[in-house]
């Protein structure tokens, strides 16, 4: 496992449960492909974007639980799922989402040996037919949690290796 620590107080929007100010750009390199889904999408601009608020502009609006696409139909995933029950009912008027379930949804439809990060405020579990790979920490303001991408490979057979070493010059700990 790899742990790198970013900088990144700032919103990307005023949004309230945007990304840190240009995270997204960073995703096809995290996720190593230009082919990926993002799941409670918001306002991202980026992937196939999948959220159930249509104020929201998704590409598809639809419920993370049950997600519209065939097995294996990108090459990697993200998702930045609301953090509390609190979060959820006030930004999508929804209840907190059920994390084995969309987890494993948004797994089914990664291809195998593709990259699947978890923004959340803590290191999430290791998904069912997943290993983790790195784990990025996202500083945001003072007394403001960090938010933690926790990065998973799906497992596969198309000889896809796990990368090691400090390859975007980060810090490595």
């Amino acid at each position: 496992r790899q742990m790198c620590i970013r900088d990144r107080p700032w919103q990307a929007s005023k949004y309230p449960g945007s990304y840190p100010k240009h995270f997204e750009r960073e995703l096809p390199e995290i996720l190593e492909t230009e082919d990926y889904i993002q799941v409670f999408s918001g306002w991202c601009e980026s992937g196939c974007r999948v959220d159930i608020r249509r104020e929201a502009r998704p590409a598809i609006l639809a419920d993370v639980h049950c997600l519209p696409f065939a097995d294996d139909s990108f090459s990697g995933g993200m998702a930045d799922p609301p953090y509390t029950k609190e979060f959820a009912k006030r930004l999508y008027d929804q209840d907190y989402p059920k994390f084995y379930t969309w987890t494993r949804e948004l797994a089914r439809v990664v291809k195998p040996g593709g990259r699947l990060g978890v923004m959340q405020n803590y290191i999430v579990p290791t998904l069912e037919g997943c290993d983790v790979e790195e784990i990025i920490v996202l500083l945001n303001k003072t007394q403001e949690y960090p938010r933690i991408v926790t990065v998973q490979r799906k497992e596969g057979s198309n000889g896809r290796k796990k990368r090691s070493g400090n390859s975007r010059g980060n810090l490595w700990l």
